[in-house]
């Protein structure tokens, strides 16, 4: 609906009549596709929300049924249709940080490196560095260092994996989110079912 006025970036007033036409289209357009991609994005919220519950719900069913967890502590489960052309899944993403113990596990992987290389290879030291660097938030990449419990390292001293045991104590679990996905068969290939505008 049109008005004599309308409000300009710097919040002033401007009669309608003083604005080009196609300016006055291309605010009504801008500000009703936006109120309509909100109707949308609230719409898909809830549609989440009831299929989350709905999932919860079966899983309830079931763990009434066999006194089970399905999908164990974390609650990843997949759900097929009978004849398998829909897949539902439904998986729990933690994020996590480092705590303070970390400091003391780069001490003991430093000492390690000194007696390791003898002071004769400055690059083992740069790599550790460049794992435990800190970003623009003074935060340490955590796939960097927990990927250094990944490698299969024998010290007689003990050291490494008592490093080891201390970032597995520094770890922080600080957030937890719930997705739910679905697929579909379309000929033989199974394919997600995208509700990213973007990707539509």
């Amino acid at each position: 609906m049109q008005t004599d006025y309308l409000i300009d970036h710097r919040g002033a007033k401007v009669p309608t009549k003083n604005i080009r036409p196609a300016d006055v289209v291309r605010h009504e357009f801008a500000c009703k596709a936006v109120e309509l991609a909100i109707e949308q994005r609230d719409a898909l919220a809830e549609f989440k929300k009831k299929q989350i519950a709905e999932f919860d719900s079966f899983i309830d069913l079931l763990r009434q049924e066999y006194g089970a967890n399905l999908g164990g502590k974390k609650g990843n489960v997949t759900l097929r249709s009978f004849d398998h052309k829909h897949k539902v899944v439904l998986q729990v993403q933690e994020s996590i940080e480092l705590g303070p113990e970390l400091l003391i596990a780069k001490e003991f992987i430093t000492d390690c490196l000194n007696e390791w290389s003898e002071g004769a290879n400055e690059n083992l030291k740069a790599v550790i560095e460049q794992t435990f660097a800190t970003n623009r938030q003074g935060r340490v990449s955590v796939q960097r260092v927990l990927g250094l419990r990944r490698l299969n390292i024998n010290d007689e001293s003990g050291k490494w994996e008592r490093a080891m045991a201390i970032i597995a104590d520094a770890i922080e679990v600080v957030d937890s989110r719930r997705f739910i996905r679905f697929y579909t068969t379309e000929g033989e290939r199974e394919v997600p079912v995208s509700l990213d505008i973007a990707k539509l």
